[in-house]
């Protein structure tokens, strides 16, 4: 291969790679979208608690999303606080989760 072969191959990739800025602004966004739906599902847990209506399935999205969270950290990172951080958020997103389906089928 020759140089400008070389350059035309790398500018055909990095097409379709994000730069550092567009890493950023996606990373970003996703971090941004987490937020909301912490917040509507707190908004909706506070409603449904006032009603004395049980509220596990919020409960269970949110310590989901933390414990998936918590455990690509700990992946990538190697720090033992988010392997327990992702476990105890993981077991209370499953009881949650059992928990919704044990009080509406009942």
């Amino acid at each position: 291969m020759d140089k400008k072969e070389i350059l035309a191959q790398n500018k055909r990739k990095s097409r379709n790679n994000l730069d550092e800025r567009e890493q950023r602004v996606f990373n970003k966004s996703f971090g941004m979208g987490a937020v909301t739906v912490g917040i509507l599902c707190l908004v909706f847990s506070i409603f449904k608690a006032f009603h004395r209506e049980p509220f596990y399935e919020y409960v269970s999205i949110i310590t989901g999303y933390l414990c998936t969270t918590f455990l690509y950290q700990y992946k990538n990172l190697k720090k033992p606080l988010y392997l327990v951080a992702g476990i105890v958020t993981g077991l209370a997103a499953v009881a949650c989760g059992i928990m919704f389906f044990v009080v509406y089928a009942g």
